[in-house]
């Protein structure tokens, strides 16, 4: 799926204001212009708001250790964030292009580690957007 002029712009500047730039930019290239020709904001924005919650949750998972005080609730919520951003990002595949959605299928929709590696990456990035919403 090729992004158009606009979405392509607005990633371009997402890119270049995220230290670093984005880590799955053209996944989220994807997800906006899905979003943008289904004109769809309101699922846009629940995606970039699971994703920071996600983002969050990783966070606080990696400062502390297996057998904490709380940990085994914060690898559920982790768990939680991860599925409903994968149940909203499903939303907007219903448009996609079958080589989208298969691509999707084996980077975001699998259960393996590289998938769950992907998710926390893309929530990274869904996350620095927020930011810049506020």
């Amino acid at each position: 799926m090729e992004p158009s002029p606009e979405t392509e712009a607005v990633i371009n500047f997402l890119n270049d204001s995220v230290e670093g730039g984005l880590r799955k930019r053209n996944d989220v290239a994807i997800i906006l212009e899905l979003a943008m020709r289904a004109d769809n904001a309101e699922t846009f924005n629940a995606i970039t708001l699971t994703g920071t919650g996600a983002w969050k949750v990783y966070g606080t998972l990696r400062r502390v250790r297996p057998g904490d005080e709380g940990y085994r609730l914060l690898e559920e919520e982790f768990a939680r964030q991860l599925n409903a951003l994968r149940e909203h990002i499903a939303q907007l595949m219903t448009e996609a292009s079958d080589e989208t959605l298969r691509r999707f299928d084996d980077v975001y929709f699998g259960m393996s580690q590289g998938v769950m590696r992907n998710l926390v990456d893309l929530s990274h990035d869904l996350s620095k957007i927020k930011e810049m919403q506020r």
